[in-house]
């Protein structure tokens, strides 16, 4: 295996030295003539291949870290390739009636792809998003509980009246005072409470992650405490909503988004599709046989 690495190893640095002269020329003919790097039985890597998968701006150390990794790689599946044409039997109409369907696969995804990036438009309006949201309600039933809130982890020793006092405030200044507590003396927290998210995950490495009846503490506490160790933990419920509800417009607003977008890639294939077909009824490009 040191054999190994060392004859890799000056590999690369005579594969290095190439790539620094082909920098220096205009030569560009020799890039596609190259230098081996590696042959397992007939199969060989060439420096050519190699630089063309390297990372841009990639510096010396790294590339030569690059290059080593790339050639026992390719050494490697060259070795299971050959050792699987020796040992695997298949039926070679069997084989090649699979390499046509995933050709035939490659080719049309390429050309779908293509086709509805020239024709896509992933401009949505929030009147689209609204109407989908309607039509399509029983799409978005909560699977988990979600909350608008604000949580502080804070020392016990700090006032803990004054900062529930400030959480539940809808007070600009005390939004601001809030703010400016945590910054400089809060352990962590969360202060988004116009903003819809999970509460399994607002909640999560915190005394409240072991509430046994979530749904019951939700309808029942606004605010509440929980002490750990040396630390407090306040949390301010502003809304709530608990599963099997449906999910409120923002807590789904991106994956409409994705929806629509999908809605609209599908129906550019579907318009293609017959707009090919139609052309080639016409000109008789196909027969069906009864």
């Amino acid at each position: 295996m040191l054999k190994t690495m060392k004859i890799l190893q000056n590999l690369i640095k005579c594969s290095l030295s190439l790539l620094l002269a082909l920098a220096c020329s205009e030569k560009k003919d020799l890039l596609s003539q190259g230098k081996k790097l590696a042959q397992v039985g007939k199969q060989e890597l060439f420096f050519a291949e190699v630089k063309s998968a390297m990372p841009p701006q990639i510096n010396s150390q790294d590339s030569a870290e690059f290059v080593t990794r790339y050639v026992e790689n390719w050494i490697r599946k060259q070795l299971l390739y050959q050792k699987a044409e020796k040992e695997v039997k298949i039926n070679e109409k069997e084989l090649q009636k699979r390499l046509d369907e995933y050709r035939f696969a490659l080719l049309t995804y390429e050309f779908e792809k293509q086709y509805v990036a020239k024709k896509f438009s992933d401009s949505i309006s929030e009147q689209e998003i609204k109407d989908f949201y309607e039509k399509n309600k029983q799409e978005f039933e909560l699977r988990q509980n979600i909350v608008k809130a604000i949580f502080i982890k804070v020392s016990k020793t700090a006032e803990i009246e004054k900062l529930k006092k400030l959480m539940l405030s809808d007070m600009s200044e005390d939004k601001n005072e809030l703010l400016q507590f945590c910054n400089e003396k809060a352990i962590s927290y969360y202060l988004k409470d116009s903003v819809w998210i999970d509460f399994d995950e607002l909640t999560q490495l915190t005394p409240f992650e072991s509430i046994p009846n979530k749904v019951n503490f939700l309808k029942n506490n606004k605010i509440s405490q929980m002490q750990d160790g040396d630390f407090v933990y306040i949390l301010a419920i502003k809304d709530y909503k608990i599963s099997e509800q449906i999910s409120p417009l923002e807590f789904v607003r991106e994956r409409i988004k994705s929806m629509i977008l999908n809605q609209r890639k599908t129906l550019l294939i579907k318009q293609l599709e017959d707009e090919l077909y139609k052309e080639a009824q016409k000109n008789k490009s196909f027969q069906i046989f009864k």
